[in-house]
């Protein structure tokens, strides 16, 4: 049996249909950088849409709502009897440390982010072995005493289910909670000992994302049966510790295992990076799935808890039918000024190879997924411009142990092409224009993902060229965003000093302009 969603009325659902919309028309007029979400109420789609090249059904990036799958796993193996909350981490590991300086480090630690140890992000992982990198970290506090949102904390709760149950944790949650939700098994980042990443890296579509949610929201069952056990949702999913007493406002509510409280009263959340989410209102029987790209993701919170506000008041009848046609409306991400192609300069440049150097941080990839891959990345530094037979546009580019070559679109559409990154399927969305005579704008979307990567080439009288570089969700916004996640609000004076330029700085390794330097037959 293949399960789908019904769909329901707002207004027959009890559910506002006004506030939805104003929602939607605040996250399109202030770029609050939504590429797909779902709306349900006892169990049924309300409303639902996504902007171009993003839909429900395909897999996208989830960054820290992974920790949720990752704590719902924990669930499973502690009902089984295999794990307990009070189990030292030197239960499994204690290879790591022979003179007992974790001892004190529960799962219950790791799982309420109470652990002490302070693991960076930017920390190269790249054929390192994660689990002495967690072991090795220096010590903030002692166990239980402060929250600390560290990533590692859930992978080392992926790397001792794996290590319990000797299978990996896509694996072990097929059997008891993919499987039971008709999800087709994910793709889940892993280490070189193939244990998955557990904070980050799995890739879930908004639909899958949803049953999950739903699943949360019914107790664990799922069309009559119990999947998820009842007492380990009450408990992952309540106030278990303090988090932030400062900072954006969905941070400061408490935290549960691998859930969020929300400043929306009788709710809690899964959350990640960038807007990705997943809220479950407890007494109204509401689940809303929402995926975004956006740097100041707390914009996001904000506008959401404005809906709901009205989300459960009298329906306003007459804005259902203006709903259907705001998501019916929905466009692309991307729309390019499109200027007559300059021929001249694609026959000239065509199968020439532009070479340059750059930094071995420069990826097409976001910085936020590819400063963790096993398999660096970066050395972006050759690119070819080519056409074909049909006069199609492609690009062709090397980074890391990677060529690919896309087409880039030259009719403000997408174009779709699979591509391969640091050892990842990736689709690369393309659209290119000729914004002026002599700049050719190229706009990249990793469909799995929820960034994009702009390429400005820029070709002056003499034949040399320059290819600016930029991406969004943009990094100087999203250091500032990180500090104010992190309990740590810069003031006015500093966070202009970081945004204009302590954070452009990184950018010139992370992100650097090409310069084009010499030119060679491709």
């Amino acid at each position: 049996m293949s399960f789908k969603f019904e769909h329901a009325s707002c207004t027959e659902s009890g559910i506002n249909p006004k506030a939805v919309y104003d929602f939607i028309k605040r996250a399109e007029e202030n770029d609050l950088g939504i590429d797909t979400f779902m709306l349900l109420k006892g169990g049924k789609v309300v409303a639902e849409g996504y902007h171009t090249p993003y839909s429900l059904t395909t897999p996208h990036v989830m960054y820290s709502m992974s920790k949720s799958i990752t704590a719902t796993a924990l669930g499973f193996a502690i009902a089984e009897g295999k794990i307990s909350l009070g189990d030292s981490i030197c239960k499994f590991f204690g290879e790591y440390d022979k003179r007992g300086k974790c001892e004190g480090i529960t799962v219950r630690h790791l799982v309420t982010m109470t652990a002490g140890k302070l693991v960076g992000m930017a920390k190269n992982r790249h054929y390192k072995d994660w689990i002495k990198i967690f072991f090795d970290a220096p010590a903030i506090a002692k166990p239980g005493r402060l929250y600390m949102y560290t990533n590692d904390n859930f992978y080392m709760l992926s790397a001792i289910i794996s290590k319990v149950y000797n299978q990996t944790l896509v694996d072990f949650l097929d059997e008891r909670l993919f499987k039971p939700l008709e999800i087709e098994k994910p793709f889940w980042e892993t280490d070189g000992f193939g244990y998955a990443s557990g904070g980050w890296g799995l890739y879930l579509t908004t639909i899958d994302a949803a049953k999950i949610m739903q699943c949360y929201a019914n107790n664990g069952v799922w069309q009559g049966e119990q999947v998820i056990p009842r007492t380990w949702i009450e408990q992952a999913t309540s106030f278990q510790v303090p988090t932030l007493k400062r900072g954006q406002i969905d941070v400061t509510k408490g935290y549960g295992y691998g859930f969020w409280r929300t400043s929306i009263p009788n709710s809690y959340r899964a959350y990640g990076l960038h807007g990705q989410c997943g809220y479950v209102f407890e007494d109204k029987d509401t689940v809303l799935v929402l995926f975004a790209g956006i740097s100041r993701d707390e914009l996001l919170s904000l506008a959401i808890d404005d809906m709901c506000k009205t989300l459960w008041d009298e329906p306003v009848a007459e804005y259902e039918d203006k709903l259907k046609e705001l998501l019916a409306s929905l466009g692309d991400k991307d729309n390019l000024p499109v200027e007559a192609r300059n021929t001249e300069l694609e026959n000239k440049f065509d199968k020439k190879t532009l070479k340059t150097h750059s930094s071995s941080f420069a990826s097409m990839l976001h910085a936020t997924i590819s400063t963790v891959m096993n398999e660096p990345l970066g050395r972006t530094d050759t690119f070819v411009l080519s056409l074909d037979r049909q006069n199609e546009l492609h690009l062709t580019w090397k980074e890391g142990s990677d060529v690919n070559t896309i087409k880039l679109g030259m009719n403000n559409e997408y174009v779709a092409t699979p591509i391969k990154l640091g050892g990842m399927k990736f689709t690369a969305c393309t659209k290119a224009a000729w914004t002026t005579p002599r700049v050719l704008t190229i706009c990249v979307r990793l469909k799995e993902c929820c960034h994009v990567r702009k390429l400005v080439f820029v070709f002056d009288k003499n034949d040399k060229v320059i290819i600016r570089n930029d991406s969004y969700p943009d990094m100087p916004t999203l250091a500032v965003h990180y500090m104010d996640f992190s309990g740590i609000p810069l003031s006015p004076k500093l966070e202009k000093l970081l945004k204009e330029y302590v954070a452009p700085g990184v950018l010139l390794l992370g992100e650097p302009d090409f310069r084009i330097e010499k030119l060679f037959l491709f």
